[in-house]
């Protein structure tokens, strides 16, 4: 209605500072402004706006109305009415119905409904730790999203020396790359590398026999002082498989593919069969040329060498361990509201729920990381660091995105996904479809921004 518009250019032109308000009625309820000669025609900016919203199709309405319009090739920006810094600016009747933190938080869901639809989503709003630093409101209410403070000049006070720059806040989803670009590269601590203590352990396990056996070290008749040896301490045979590096008391060793077994937890073979284990395997020259000095030093350095294979396995335990001290400074105590390695019939049994849904894709029956427990919620978490890529990564994001998508059906539970390592860059596709699906995916980043707090209510 071209006189409607007109009229409401001419509102805006003439009342105080611009603003749009009404009263309970519904009626346009802002005073006028002392403007002595308001520009209301600007032909030149009206013809403008006209030339840019051609083809643009425009609707009023209840923002949620608009859900059905968006998909994930739809940016939306929302202003909504600003939440008030003090009582005394508490201003929300923009509308009839008022703007509350109610309103506040009903938007805010609408917000994460539509960027789980894969929108591209801004939102503003004031930022209430202007006049309170301690009103976390809104970083609560958008604790999944990403919040920038900026600083912006406010036009509309009735007080002008008041009026100025003054700091805003913008809420947007989380941007995949960004985040990504923040994994590391190594999680290692100090005892990553090797686990002296359980080096020297194992090494002082046999300190005796390994002294025996270093009478041997230079020999000139190494093969009858070793018979001599054995005969005398026969309980220095468990010593020689550490000697090449190998924990079983078993081996099978041969030539031409004709192998023997080996024992040597007690004397089972001949003696002769042991003396031709060690000619063959070197170990005799290794004694009787004096290529070491020390049986003692030469096994602790075997032991070190064998510890250093268990870095893969302590490195997958490390990520737990490290989200484990993040859920507990949240306040969780172990197998009181927090449990570790869970299945999903144990999940079921113990809070009555239905899981049924999760089918693991086939495979055998689910085992979680952890399991935390509020009065709200059951979360079921997953945690896995990757330093390096390979297929697996691939396999992980396609599960977790199979497991997010099941778990929308199912009341009561929540899948959380806690992952890290610079090798999710070479999967870096796989994990942007699994991070666009799945509301609760951190890194360790976020564990350090207090994300726990935000996601276990």
């Amino acid at each position: 209605n071209l006189e409607k518009a007109a009229l409401f250019i001419f509102l805006n032109k003439t009342c105080f500072n611009g603003l749009y308000r009404v009263n309970s009625k519904g009626l346009f309820n802002v005073p006028f402004n002392n403007a002595k000669n308001p520009l209301l025609c600007d032909e030149e900016n009206l013809r403008a706006c006209s030339q840019l919203l051609q083809n643009v199709e425009m609707q009023v309405g209840d923002y949620k109305e608009c859900k059905d319009f968006i998909d994930s090739n739809t940016f939306v920006y929302i202003d909504p009415p600003y939440r008030p810094l003090t009582q005394t600016a508490a201003f929300t009747s923009y509308s009839e119905n008022g703007f509350t933190d109610k309103e506040q938080i009903e938007l805010g869901n609408f917000i994460t409904e539509i960027s789980n639809k894969g929108a591209m989503v801004v939102a503003s709003n004031s930022d209430p730790k202007n006049s309170d630093i301690n009103d976390d409101f809104f970083d609560n209410l958008y604790s999944k999203f990403e919040i920038e403070r900026v600083s912006a000049s406010r036009m509309i006070n009735s007080n002008a020396k008041k009026r100025g720059a003054i700091n805003e806040i913008l809420m947007s989803k989380r941007d995949f790359h960004t985040w990504l670009s923040n994994f590391r590269y190594s999680i290692a601590d100090f005892g990553y590398y090797i686990d002296f203590k359980k080096v020297y352990n194992n090494v002082d396990s046999i300190k005796v026999e390994l002294n025996i056996l270093n009478s041997l070290i230079g020999s000139k008749n190494i093969e009858a002082d070793f018979e001599s040896l054995v005969a005398k301490y026969p309980e220095i045979l468990k010593c020689i498989p550490i000697l090449l590096a190998v924990r079983e008391y078993e081996i099978y060793a041969g030539e031409n593919g004709d192998v023997k077994l080996y024992t040597f937890h007690k004397q089972i073979n001949t003696i002769s069969d042991y003396k031709l284990f060690m000619k063959k395997t070197g170990l005799f020259d290794l004694l009787s040329n004096h290529i070491i000095n020390n049986l003692y030093d030469y096994v602790t350095g075997v032991e070190t060498g064998l510890d250093s294979n268990g870095r893969k396995n302590r490195g997958s335990h490390q990520m737990e361990d490290l989200v484990e001290s993040y859920i507990q400074k949240a306040g969780f105590k172990r197998d009181v509201n927090y449990f570790k390695e869970m299945y999903i019939s144990d999940v079921s049994r113990k809070w009555n729920i239905d899981l049924s849904a999760v089918s693991n894709q086939g495979k055998m029956e689910k085992r979680w990381d952890f399991v935390v427990k509020t009065d709200n919620c059951i979360y079921l978490i997953e945690t896995n660091f990757y330093g390096s890529g390979g297929s697996k990564l691939n396999e992980t994001a396609r599960s977790y995105k199979t497991i997010a998508t099941e778990m929308k059906n199912v009341k009561g539970a929540k899948f959380v996904w806690f992952t890290d390592g610079a090798g999710w860059k070479s999967a870096a596709r796989n994990l942007e479809e699994t991070f666009d699906v799945l509301d609760d995916i951190y890194s360790i980043n976020d564990m350090q921004n207090g994300i726990m707090t935000e996601v276990f209510k």
